[in-house]
């Protein structure tokens, strides 16, 4: 990914991806991850629009992903809580 018509069409759909990724993050209750995923993410977005930037933007979206997938293992995982 180098020249810059093709970053300007890719990078708002990761940053969409990375938005989406923390979302679900948050309601798996991991919001303390998720707001310094996010402010990174929009750190990164609001900067220069390069392949950097969307190399960050994706390794942003792994990681959050992973988190996601941690959460949701623990969730599975976790005895049910009685009422």
């Amino acid at each position: 990914m180098h020249p810059d018509a093709d970053v300007a069409e890719a990078l708002p759909r990761v940053y969409r991806r990375v938005l989406d990724a923390i979302g679900r993050l948050e309601r798996l209750g991991g919001r303390r991850e998720a707001a310094r995923l996010r402010r990174t993410a929009a750190e990164v977005y609001g900067g220069p629009w390069n392949a950097k930037s969307h190399r960050s933007l994706e390794a942003i979206l792994a990681r959050a992903e992973t988190v996601v997938l941690e959460h949701e293992r623990r969730a599975a995982t976790a005895p049910l809580r009685s009422v």
